[in-house]
Parts: C-alpha cells; structure tokens; sequence
C-alpha cells in the first residue's frame, strides 16, 4: 500500500509539473502577465523570473517522472523534495498574493461593487483562473504530494504490471482533477460571462 500511495503521488506531481510547464511553453506571456499583476517582482525581473519558473517545472517534473518509471529512489528524492519546496513557494506566495492584491470580493465573500477589474490571474495555466485559495490550496495538497513520494521513495519502486497501471491511471485521474480544481471552483458568474 505504502508502493502505490508514493507512486500516485510522485506520478501527479510529475504530471502537473509537466503540465505547467508545457503550458508555459505554449502560452509564454500568461505568466508574466500574472507576475506584472501581482505586482509582487520589479519589472526588468519579469521575464527571467517566468523563464526560470517555467524551466525549474520541467526539469523537476521530468527528473520525478523519469525517477518513478525508471526505479530511481534517490533520484526520486531528489526530484519529489524540490517538488515539495517549489509548491510551497507557490502556496505561500498565493497567500501572499491573496492578501495583498483585492480579489473582487469582500470580506464575506459577496461581490465588491466595481471590484470586477481587480482580480488578478494566477498566472498558473493558460486560462484566466483568478488567483484564489484554491490556488494556493491546490499548491499545498501538491507540496503534501511531494513529501510522500520524497518520504517513500524507497518502496515506490514495483515491476508488476498491475501495481503500475493503477499507479499511472490514479497519477492522471488526480493530476487532472487537481489542475482543474481552481477553474472549477472559480466564480461560476465569471465563467458564464467569460
């Protein structure tokens, strides 16, 4: 059980990271729109700072990958702590944000009057989910995610066909729900308007 609950959890990070950074890829001002919005890093920062977030996915996405499907432990460790780190900065940062950025709504979360244009995006996919908790919730479900494929890395390693086929099917199906997550929770008016 230990085997399975460390591969599921290396898979979805891996797979998320990956997503993330296929996403930067392919939509490269999403990411610096956000950071100019959040006003959080000086201009002439931006880019590099959205290149260095965009690259630091993929290499810890695909070192956790290649580490779970190869039978890497300490690779595995390796990948799955700095995994762990990356989405603890991504929560804190949310939260950060979420505090120090209005978000459209007030403190019993009815709508602000006027309010509408001051959401700011997540900057985390190609779409315009707002920064919100499920944000940095999202980062911190992937960061506990992290510890448990780090912490077990050493039984994650198993060569029956069964074991791994459920390990990838979970590892997609969890990785899918958990990237939709803030999307889905996102102000469903917005949505309908957008």
């Amino acid at each position: 059980m230990a085997a399975m609950l460390t591969g599921v959890s290396a898979g979805t990070v891996a797979l998320i990271l990956l997503a993330g950074f296929a996403g930067h890829l392919l939509h490269p001002r999403v990411l610096p729109a956000a950071l100019t919005a959040h006003r959080t890093v000086p201009a002439p920062l931006i880019w590099p700072v959205a290149v260095a977030v965009g690259a630091l996915e993929g290499v810890l996405g695909a070192v956790t990958g290649y580490a779970l499907l190869a039978g890497r432990p300490r690779a595995l460790t390796l990948g799955a702590t700095g995994s762990a780190l990356l989405f603890v900065a991504y929560a804190l940062y949310g939260l950060y944000v979420l505090r120090t950025r209005p978000s459209g709504r007030g403190r019993h979360g009815d709508r602000v009057a006027g309010a509408e244009n001051r959401a700011v995006p997540c900057g985390c996919s190609a779409d315009d989910t707002p920064m919100s908790g499920w944000v940095a919730g999202r980062a911190a479900a992937l960061a506990l995610a992290s510890v448990t494929a780090s912490a077990g890395a050493g039984s994650a390693i198993a060569s029956h066909g069964v074991h791994v086929a459920l390990v990838g099917l979970s590892s997609v199906t969890f990785a899918v729900l958990l990237w939709s997550l803030p999307t889905a929770m996102a102000d469903p008016e917005r949505s309908v308007a957008g």
